[in-house]
């Protein structure tokens, strides 16, 4: 008796999966790592505009420098809305990487149990064989020499 084959091909189509989903988790995680650093220098960038803004209304600006600026800061808030929406989805997209890797590790985990009890059922099979076998050369031996006393007396 051998050890079943399926049972290590399931394995192996198992690690192959937890691989493939260790890979989307860590391209999530990256995307995400990329849309929060973006997000960090639109704020930095908002921040210092909004100070360069508050140093220019100190002296007087003309009505077009002024509706400029005001129009900048609105597009610098449309893109940090834009951002944070990219987040979020960023996020969902990684939480859903995140469940797929633990469901397929779960699988993996499970395949490779099942490797492992049929690698010792088949062992537990040949320690009962060849128990089987020494039992039976005893009693050969026994039988063997106890006729051989027979003939003897």
């Amino acid at each position: 008796m051998k050890p079943r084959e399926c049972w290590s091909v399931l394995a192996t189509k198992a690690e192959d999966l937890v691989a493939l989903n260790q890979q989307k988790v860590k391209s999530a995680r990256e995307n995400l790592e990329k849309l929060q650093a973006s997000k960090d220098r639109l704020v930095m960038m908002s921040a210092e505009y909004s100070q360069k803004i508050r140093e220019k209304e100190s002296t007087t600006q003309s009505l077009t420098e002024s509706n400029n600026a005001r129009q900048f800061v609105l597009q610098l808030l449309q893109l940090s809305e834009r951002l944070d929406k990219d987040i979020r989805q960023a996020q969902s997209q990684l939480d859903v990487a995140l469940q797929a890797l633990k469901k397929s590790e779960q699988e993996r985990l499970k395949m490779q149990t099942l490797v492992e009890q049929d690698l010792l059922a088949v062992q537990a099979y040949h320690r009962k064989l060849e128990q089987k076998q020494m039992d039976a050369l005893g009693l050969t031996l026994f039988n063997t020499k106890s006729v051989a006393l027979q003939s003897r007396a």
